[in-house]
């Protein structure tokens, strides 16, 4: 650790070398969020036309793959450009690009034309996935060693905030306000844009890197190098199970509390707050305490806590019974109110162990950002992450393509808590293994 004096984490929002970062990341937050939640509500909650022919519990992950696919194929190539070009210039156009998107989203929801709004969806993943990289690897070009867990953490904690804002939003104005929703995605992608304009410079470190546009080669070669530098992939692959769960439990509730619990949207609201604050409070956490020698070096050890803790809350949210709504056996078709809901006498231990696993997941992901930073190679750090964004982004669609088998074989409706239980559990044995010993990393703080 340098010895730089450590300002408060929230002193970085006043500073142009995060500020802009900050504010165009949680706009962008906010607008893939609400586009991708507002397509899944649609279909879910609004009765709006896709693949009709199958239940709402294949048909919503198969809908979220139309973001993540993208994002999947276009990573390997964003991160190559990443380390030619300035990533100041590259924050510029691809806000740019997304006024131009959510101007198309905008007319697919005035229109309620699922198929406009699947096309603006995979655009905003193809888009993502050029922010991504970029995101990680100028981080440690702006901020200082010391500065990265709390940078990290004030990006991962509200923009799972702003998530939640986008989804509730989203879910409430596609089918109420359509015209107001789309005034809302254009306006903060041009602040968007207006934050990029005021990104410092980052020279690009590789700008004689001559691209492969062949997503496939340059995928397999991202992943070529990330597999040869086992400090950076290790941290990129907690990073992935991260995601990984999170898809699970997002993808998941909306349909459990349905089909499974009998309740309104409504709540999918509450359960979603409850596990954003959670998560932000954990990051939060995090930022505090997160450069505590204690931890060990990289905060090893908090992470091995992060983990643990997820496992145990969903143990137990797999093992509570989950509060239904009484009518919902009465063939009436109806969906429960909050009211019953929040009098469920099962609802403050199911929403408690859905906070205390969101928490811990903040606690856990956090220093592992951090890590992949530290120990990335300047040269090469935006392939680099775009490689760790490959794997986790597969790892997403992995757990999604495993919902969509774990409904088709119609296995009980808990059964996804049960593989975030497993899963979980050999990712927790590994961190507590590397935590009782842990090893001084190589670093590259700046370049």
């Amino acid at each position: 650790m340098t010895d730089t004096p450590k300002p408060a984490g929230l002193k970085l929002l006043i500073q142009r070398r995060f500020a802009p970062l900050f504010v165009l990341f949680q706009a962008g937050t906010f607008n893939d969020n609400a586009l991708k939640n507002a397509l899944i509500a649609l279909i879910t909650f609004g009765g709006m036309l896709f693949l009709s022919d199958l239940p709402s519990a294949i048909r919503v992950p198969v809908a979220a793959l139309v973001f993540t696919g993208p994002f999947l194929i276009v990573c390997a190539i964003a991160g190559q450009i990443a380390d030619k070009v300035d990533r100041g210039v590259i924050f510029r156009w691809i806000k740019r690009a997304e006024v131009l998107i959510m101007l198309l989203a905008g007319l697919g929801f005035m229109l309620k034309d699922v198929r406009i709004l699947a096309l603006a969806l995979g655009m905003m993943g193809a888009q993502s996935a050029f922010f991504s990289p970029t995101k990680n690897a100028v981080l440690p070009q702006w901020l200082e060693e010391h500065e990265l867990i709390k940078g990290n953490a004030l990006l991962s904690g509200f923009q799972f905030t702003v998530l939640l804002l986008g989804t509730i939003i989203g879910l409430g104005l596609a089918t109420t306000n359509p015209a107001l929703l789309a005034g809302l995605l254009f306006v903060l992608a041009v602040l968007g844009w207006i934050a990029a304009e005021f990104c410092p410079p980052a020279p690009a470190p590789n700008p004689g890197l001559k691209v492969d546009y062949n997503p496939i080669t340059a995928i397999y070669g991202v992943l070529k190098q990330i597999f040869a530098h086992q400090d950076v992939l290790r941290p990129w692959l907690g990073i992935a199970w991260f995601y990984g769960l999170s898809t699970v439990f997002i993808t998941t509730f909306p349909d459990f509390i349905a089909s499974v619990m009998g309740y309104e949207a409504a709540v999918l609201m509450i359960v979603l707050i409850c596990s954003t604050l959670a998560i932000l409070v954990g990051t939060m956490v995090t930022m505090a305490i997160g450069n505590w020698k204690v931890w060990g070096p990289e905060a090893i050890r908090l992470v091995a806590v992060g983990i643990v803790g997820v496992t145990l809350f969903s143990l137990l949210l797999y093992l509570l019974p989950a509060p239904t709504y009484a009518g919902a056996d009465s063939g009436a078709g109806e969906f429960g109110p909050v009211s019953d809901f929040l009098a469920n006498p099962q609802t403050p231990l199911f929403l408690g162990a859905i906070g205390g696993a969101s928490l811990f997941n903040g606690i856990f992901v956090v220093p592992l950002q951090a890590m992949t930073q530290i120990r990335a190679d300047p040269k090469i750090r935006a392939q680099l992450m775009s490689a760790g964004s490959v794997l986790y982004n597969f790892f997403v669609n992995v757990a999604t393509f495993a919902l969509i088998g774990l409904a088709a074989l119609q296995l009980p409706p808990k059964a996804p808590f049960l593989m975030i239980v497993i899963g979980s559990t050999l990712v927790a044995s590994y961190a507590v293994f590397r935590a009782v010993k842990p090893v001084e990393r190589p670093s590259f703080t700046k370049e």
